[in-house]
């Protein structure tokens, strides 16, 4: 009796990972190639799960993502990997393809997404694309490879692929699913900034997301080194920087840390001084996939203008071709928003910096040495030491965090800073012994400082703070105690002729300027529902000129009296909702030239974007828990 075949299972893909779990990474990739290149494997026959292929995708088949949803699983975020969904890399890729064709000889870009996008032979698009090299030098498993292959082989032509990943289990998943394809590739595994590139005509790439602090020293010096970037740029930034200097055309999921952070200034001031973003595109429901960081697709193209930025109220992986095409085009539409540049102010308003020299909060470097907790008598507690003891002038009162304040005006610090004078006493002496005897003078950040132990020396407490991460919560706080600041809040320090800091407290806290600030900042992490505040961006923030201030004391003293210490909680509608809280946005607009039904735009602007900040970070732990 001839064996019934097995009934294939709702999704081959996840059978697949189950089946292969038991086995160590690289064998799954051998048996995994080995079944989908036409050599049956049992650990995967037996469970009715056949082979298929990318160039013609069937849900009952595997193909070769395959391949990478096993690097992806294996890596597990690794050296700042995050990998491409099939939807997203398809539209990048198309973007790509098409800005690519166009600077040889081929069709308008809208045109070329197009066809692309819906398989269609376009002799003049085929022609532009046969030959083109694209590259990835960041390629996991090969997902942006294998989309534009597919994407070229639909209208006819046949690209050069390039690819290098510093994982060697990446790299060898790209070749493999490449292979598959039958494509004409190299892929190779090698560190993407410390090896050359090959010549490219595009470079279509996810760049792998690595905050500067995880980077070990010998990492940072090579990436710096290829790049010319500062040390302080994240990993995304250096990889982008060579990208822009190295083809005619990038296409990037770009982390939106690039625009607004410091570090990144001179990239984008390169890619300004060459070209511009013929697309920027980001999804208001979900980043542009969920990825750990806040992204966007980006589409960079030497010698074009920047196009306005698009941002849709739908997951990427749900635009149609059609509103894709659109985008290529310079055109929105009904789930595509355009975003124009926020005209300048009237009334003379300038950037807050102009008003307040704005700066990073207190890097300590170890908390665990130098924030105490007080335990009476000269007696604290030491994460790192246990108990010790110290003089009075040893420490600081600290405000560790946005939750110790309570309000603008309020707040219950819990810890304090050690931080003492120039020449230590005895008991600082002791303490300092303690901490380098566990090495902490030996820690990047403290042994970059002399001495290693002095944390700005030279200033005082900051008059106003302003935290360097918001979520449903964000104010300024008025210093009036004199609490030193963690790296947690931006110290803010009135220039000469700035009204008083109360005043520019309060303001701070008005909905029209709060949201200039959530425009600019970016998701951490999209399992947390909090953004980034760099420094640049708080200081860039639109606020009135100062005799305009002057003039509207009297109901500013007012609004203060109601707000200053009434606890903001992370209801942000309900806050919102406070009479005072909407007089106070109502003069803060009147300031800034805004109509008032302008500022109830922005009102409610605010409330959706920290609400989409929400529902994209709980989406985002739901995936992971599917992942995990």
């Amino acid at each position: 009796m001839t064996p019934r075949r097995a009934s294939p299972p709702a999704d081959p893909t996840r059978a697949a990972l189950d089946a292969l779990a038991a086995l160590a990474p690289g064998d799954q990739l051998a048996v995994a190639a080995a079944h989908l290149g036409g050599d049956p494997q049992p650990v995967l026959a037996r469970l009715g799960l056949r082979a298929g292929s990318e160039l013609d995708p069937s849900p009952e088949r595997l193909d070769g993502a395959l391949l990478e949803a096993l690097c992806a699983r294996a890596l597990a975020g690794a050296d700042g990997a995050v990998f491409t969904p099939p939807a997203e890399a398809r539209a990048l890729a198309a973007l790509g393809l098409a800005h690519a064709a166009a600077r040889r000889g081929g069709p308008a870009p809208a045109d070329a997404a197009a066809a692309l996008l819906a398989g269609r032979p376009l002799p003049a698009l085929s022609r532009a694309l046969d030959g083109l090299l694209v590259l990835d030098p960041a390629c996991g498993g090969g997902a942006l490879l294998a989309a534009a292959e597919r994407l070229a082989r639909g209208v006819g032509a046949r690209l050069r692929l390039a690819g290098i990943d510093v994982a060697p289990l990446a790299a060898r998943a790209a070749a493999a699913r490449l292979a598959l394809l039958g494509a004409r590739a190299d892929v190779r595994r090698a560190d993407a900034l410390a090896a050359p590139w090959p010549a490219a005509d595009l470079v279509l790439a996810n760049p792998p997301f690595l905050r500067h602090e995880r980077l070990a020293a010998a990492a940072k010096a090579r990436a710096a080194a290829a790049s010319g970037l500062g040390r302080q740029a994240d990993l995304s930034a250096h990889f982008a920087a060579v990208a822009l200097r190295h083809a005619p055309v990038a296409a990037l999921v770009w982390p939106r840390a690039l625009d607004v952070s410091r570090s990144a200034e001179p990239l984008l001031a390169d890619a300004r001084a060459r070209g511009g973003f013929a697309v920027r595109l980001r999804s208001r429901a979900a980043g542009s996939f969920a990825a750990s960081v806040d992204t966007a697709l980006v589409v960079w193209a030497e010698g074009a203008a920047d196009a306005p930025a698009a941002e849709a109220s739908v997951p990427l992986a749900a635009l149609s071709a059609a509103e894709l095409s659109a985008l290529a085009r310079g055109a929105g539409g009904p789930r595509v928003r355009l975003r124009r540049p926020r005209p300048a102010a009237a009334r003379g308003a300038a950037p807050l910096g102009a008003l307040c020299e704005v700066r990073f909060g207190t890097k300590s470097g170890c908390n665990a040495f130098f924030h105490l907790a007080p335990l009476g008598g000269g007696r604290f507690a030491s994460p790192l030491a246990g108990e010790v003891r110290l003089a009075p002038g040893d420490v600081v009162p600290l405000l560790a965090s946005l939750k110790e304040a309570r309000a603008p005006e309020l707040a219950e610090p819990a810890g304090v800073l050690f931080r003492p004078p120039a020449a230590p006493g005895a008991a600082a002496r002791r303490y300092l012994a303690l901490g380098e005897a566990a090495g902490v003078h030996r820690r990047p950040s403290c042994a970059g400082r002399s001495p290693w132990w002095r944390l700005a020396p030279g200033r005082g407490p900051a008059p106003l703070l302003y935290p360097a991460k918001v979520g449903a919560r964000a104010f300024a706080f008025l210093n009036e105690a004199g609490l030193w600041e963690d790296k947690k809040w931006h110290a803010l320090f009135p220039r000469p002729g700035a009204p008083p800091a109360w005043q520019v407290a309060l303001l701070l806290g008005a909905t029209p300027i709060r949201l200039a600030v959530d425009e600019g900042a970016r998701q951490l992490t999209g399992a947390q529902a909090i953004a980034d505040v760099d420094c640049r961006v708080l200081a860039a923030a639109p606020f009135p000129a100062a005799d305009a201030i002057r003039a509207e004391a009297a109901e500013l003293a007012a609004l203060r009296a109601a707000l200053a210490r009434d606890p903001v909680t992370t209801d942000l509608r309900a806050m919102l909702d406070r009479p005072a809280q909407r007089a106070l946005d109502r003069l803060a607009g009147r300031l800034l030239g805004e109509t008032a039904a302008a500022v109830e735009r922005q009102r409610d602007a605010l409330a959706e974007r920290v609400a989409a900040r929400l529902a994209h970070a709980a989406e985002v732990r739901r995936l992971l828990l599917r992942a995990g």
